[in-house]
């Protein structure tokens, strides 16, 4: 079951007697005391468990968790991107673009040269307008991201 809309979509399934709730939502800006959504900010996925199982890793001492989804739950976050449900499908590629945006003004904070950029926007077959978008936000905000 899913709830669709404009700017969000949520995605219900149970696992093992507990429930299990995906969200995909677009990104959002702080105005005020309020956050609104935001055509170009990277979306984001929320999943919220009744029950996480926790373990030891024995190598390293460390507390790591297991979270078990439902592939029924994946697949009908799949149905509804390529059936464009409500717009969904459109709205979650538009949020693999920003991410991805986002992921390039990074790599350009940290230092890589425009050959690494460009290369890299290649291997993943992106347009050159997500290098130019990419560019044009390091140097209007040269302080986030």
């Amino acid at each position: 079951m899913a709830k669709i809309t404009e700017d969000k979509a949520t995605f219900y399934g149970k696992i093992f007697n507990g429930n299990v709730q995906l969200t995909v939502e677009k990104g959002q800006k702080k105005e005020g005391n309020n956050y609104v959504y935001d055509e170009d900010k990277e979306g984001k996925v929320t999943l919220f468990l009744d029950q996480v199982k926790d373990f030891k890793d024995k190598q390293t001492g460390e507390v790591k968790y297991i979270v078990n989804l439902p592939i029924a739950l994946i697949n009908e976050l799949i149905n509804a991107k390529n059936s464009n449900e409500e717009g969904f499908g459109k709205m979650f590629d538009k949020c693999v673009a920003n991410g991805k945006v986002w992921e390039i003004v990074s790599m350009i904070r940290k230092g890589s040269s425009e050959e690494t950029v460009k290369g890299y926007v290649k291997d993943l077959k992106l347009p050159q307008e997500v290098i130019e978008k990419a560019y044009a936000i390091v140097n209007a905000k040269p302080q986030e991201a």
